[in-house]
């Protein structure tokens, strides 16, 4: 489900909820420059033990060829690094981030090959133990045997400060890595049917303990069918199976960290005009233990995203997002989280050089099965919000300043936190 192409460039880039320190500053308003950044404001995001998005292999606009270098550098400022209560000493920071890319978009006849490739260094002034450098790539090769069977063959990799982890404490700050590999292919059996089939492979994993999103991997595949209207809109239904482990629990545990996941996905694509999209992805989804098929959890989750191109200076993308995903910071018992979630997301270009874009992120996680002693019943809310001003003196020139906001209020003592960000970006491409 990726964003809507029009004129207007996109709010964020395709990446998650989890706020990372600098990621809200970068992948909100500097789109080239956040492959290392899960954005926890992105509309295409949802956080849940499952596929990757399932690209769009047609009807896509015909791109030029591409070879582009990026060079960024920002500097930004966190009243709250650790993500503490307000009952903790908390520390704030300014660090700097430099970004060296790459992207390169080339077509050989009816096959296309795509690279996205990054490296970011962070420098904290004062918490140098923080320092780090990610390197992220997202690479592609859209293959065609023929105009009606066409696919994908992708890889990619991304790093990020997570900060949802159970328990924040100073000094300890979650680097996540996660990676996806996917073949996929689409066959179009007459003018309106297409059969649809995949196979991928993806892993999570976690430098500190407790991050709600449990260290596993996940291999299997897909296979379903696809209608396609005169008008373009289509439905879908897929039917995905997949096994995987949670490499972050002890091996003692054997065999309940091993599990199994089955999932029916039901999905629109819908276009009620020129200057509107609307996009829906719904779900059942189930995850078994493979010991006694111990059941972990079960339920629907999917999004609905709809993007509108107002003015030619104005758009509009908003969505709902409902999640659901295991949660293993120490357990050996099946622990998992519910969630729901609002975004709203405006952009304005009083001038051809100039946007300003606003963000507000509303969300609920409800944390449920046999949790650790003390978190029974645990709930969460997060409020992230932020504001950017982007001036482009030239095409290969951009610059940017931030503020943003981030909030969790929980019903269990000292996981509240507040934080405070500003940052200003310099980018050039050329």
């Amino acid at each position: 489900m990726k964003p809507i192409v029009s004129s207007m460039p996109n709010m964020a880039p395709s990446m998650p909820f989890p706020l990372s320190i600098g990621g809200l500053l970068l992948s909100v308003v500097l789109p080239s420059l956040s492959l290392a950044q899960q954005s926890p404001l992105d509309p295409n995001w949802v956080q849940q033990p499952r596929l990757p998005d399932i690209p769009q292999m047609r009807n896509q606009p015909e791109l030029p060829d591409t070879l582009e270098f990026r060079v960024g550098q920002s500097v930004e400022h966190d009243s709250n690094v650790f993500r503490l209560p307000s009952s903790a000493t908390r520390q704030s920071d300014t660090y700097g981030v430099t970004t060296l890319g790459l992207k390169i978009d080339k077509r050989y006849g009816l096959q296309r090959f795509e690279l996205d490739m990054s490296a970011q260094d962070y420098r904290y002034q004062h918490n140098t133990v923080l320092d780090f450098t990610a390197f992220n790539y997202a690479a592609a090769w859209r293959w065609s045997l023929t105009p009606r069977f066409v696919g994908n063959v992708t890889a990619d990799r991304s790093e990020f400060i997570d900060n949802s982890t159970l328990v924040q404490s100073t000094g300890v700050v979650n680097h996540r890595t996660e990676e996806a590999k996917r073949v996929d292919g689409e066959y179009e059996v007459g003018s309106a049917v297409r059969l649809l089939g995949g196979v991928f492979d993806r892993s999570v994993n976690n430098s500190a303990a407790g991050s709600a999103v449990a260290d596993s991997t996940v291999t299997g595949g897909e296979a379903g069918a696809k209608y396609v209207f005169l008008t373009g809109n289509a439905v879908a239904y897929r039917y995905r199976k997949g096994n995987g482990e949670y490499t972050g629990l002890p091996a003692s545990t054997l065999p309940s960290r091993n599990f199994s996941d089955v999932e029916h996905e039901f999905s629109l694509e819908l276009t009620p005009s020129a200057s509107t999209r609307v996009q829906a992805r719904v779900s059942h989804l189930e995850r078994t233990r493979d010991d006694a098929a111990v059941h972990e959890f079960s339920g629907v989750v999917g999004r609905i995203n709809a993007n509108w191109v107002i003015t030619g200076k104005t758009r509009l993308d908003v969505g709902v997002v409902r999640e659901m995903s295991s949660y293993q910071p120490n357990a050996v018992i099946p622990s998992y989280y519910e969630g729901d979630r609002f975004y709203i997301s405006p952009v304005w270009k009083p001038t051809e050089k100039t946007a300003v874009r606003l963000r507000l992120d509303q969300g609920v996680r409800h944390y449920k099965g046999t949790l650790e002693p003390g978190y029974d019943g645990r709930r969460d809310s997060l409020s992230q919000s932020g504001v950017s001003f982007e001036w482009e003196p030239r095409r290969s020139i951009k610059l940017v300043a931030t503020m943003a906001y981030d909030k969790r209020s929980s019903n269990i003592q000292n996981l509240d936190y507040k934080a405070n960000l500003l940052g200003l970006s310099a980018l050039v491409k050329f």
